[in-house]
């Protein structure tokens, strides 16, 4: 029988699920880094890692590293140009991973104000949404720490 680790549970934000994330993008190079701290909308539709918007992308050039081109598909199926690079998740709500984090593709694109976090993140944890109550929250299998 194994128990539940809690990640992180709240309330839902302007009636969707939110959370603040770090992520951390690093230039293996030259050993530079920047750090992105976010709130993002859990969205089971999206399947990729963490979407946040375009104007990041100067960030991450200012270490050197350049994203690069490709697709996203966006809600009702629509592809769309954006920007992509090698991240981490370091931190959901209060919640420090072990360092260097979850490796993920960070999607730079838009002008969203709020970002997205998609399945390729979600799959290393259980999360339960309570619609009625907007309420959700993330939880790990104690016999399997999040990767």
């Amino acid at each position: 029988m194994s128990s539940e680790r809690h990640i992180f549970g709240d309330h839902y934000t302007d009636g969707k699920p939110c959370v603040t994330v770090k992520v951390a993008i690093v230039n293996e190079e030259n050993g530079r880094q920047i750090t992105i701290q976010k709130t993002v909308k859990i969205d089971t539709g999206f399947d990729g890692g963490i979407h946040v918007a375009e104007h990041h992308k100067a960030d991450v050039t200012m270490i050197g590293v350049n994203p690069v081109v490709g697709t996203v598909t966006l809600a009702g199926e629509t592809p769309s140009t954006a920007y992509h690079c090698l991240a981490y998740l370091q931190q959901i709500g209060n919640f420090q991973l072990p360092m260097p984090g979850i490796e993920m593709v960070l999607v730079l694109h838009g002008t969203a104000q709020r970002g997205l976090l998609g399945l390729d993140i979600l799959k290393h944890w259980i999360v339960k949404f309570d619609g009625p109550n907007e309420f959700f929250k993330i939880t790990s299998s104690s016999a399997q720490p999040p990767r």
